[in-house]
């Protein structure tokens, strides 16, 4: 019987092993994908219409109209949304030219006012007041916001700050936002 037992467990051993490896894989999938860096973002103002303005005076791209108050700078006293809508954190950087005008311009300084000179700045949610504001004296860029998240956002506002004039002939510029990889 012992005899009859073992030969019997030979023949099975013979016959499992070769239908135990029919049921390992010969094959495996591995899932890649990947997200490509791109930046983007979008600015929920397009323009400034200020109309007419007096000589030595300050005015605020705010939601009121008026200085951000309590300090430093809330979310509810900014005018403008800027949206991450890249696929990576980003840095905003902003610069200006300035004042054209059919007549004589407007020249932007840091911080002085004068004769057509006019100080321009910016400032997010979080400034600790209009001293720790961005002020713009040519078209170099500054950093108005590091390290934007992904599909984040950072609410911003301006200050106009006029000398005085030497024509009535409207001025105009262009404050542009540029997005980069943090």
């Amino acid at each position: 019987m012992k005899k009859i037992l073992f030969s019997l467990l030979g023949v099975l051993s013979i016959i499992l092993v070769p239908s135990a490896s029919a049921f390992a894989a010969t094959t495996a999938d591995v899932a890649v994908t990947a997200t490509p860096t791109f930046i983007a973002m979008t600015n929920s103002e397009a323009a400034w219409a200020m109309g007419v303005v007096a000589a030595s005076t300050s005015y605020w791209w705010t939601a009121a109209g008026t200085a951000p108050a309590p300090e430093p700078f809330e979310a509810d006293d900014m005018k403008s949304t800027i949206t991450n809508t890249g696929s990576v954190a980003e840095d905003i950087d902003m610069h200006v030219h300035n004042f054209t005008s059919a007549g004589v311009g407007w020249t932007l300084h840091a911080t002085v006012v004068g004769e057509n000179i006019v100080v321009l700045s910016a400032g997010v949610t979080g400034c600790t007041n209009e001293a720790g504001m961005l002020d713009f004296v040519d078209t170099t860029g500054q950093k108005l916001k590091d390290n934007l998240a992904a599909a984040g956002t950072i609410k911003w506002c301006m200050l106009l700050k006029t000398g005085t004039f030497t024509d009535g002939l409207e001025k105009s510029t262009t404050v542009t936002l540029t997005a980069s990889a943090h």
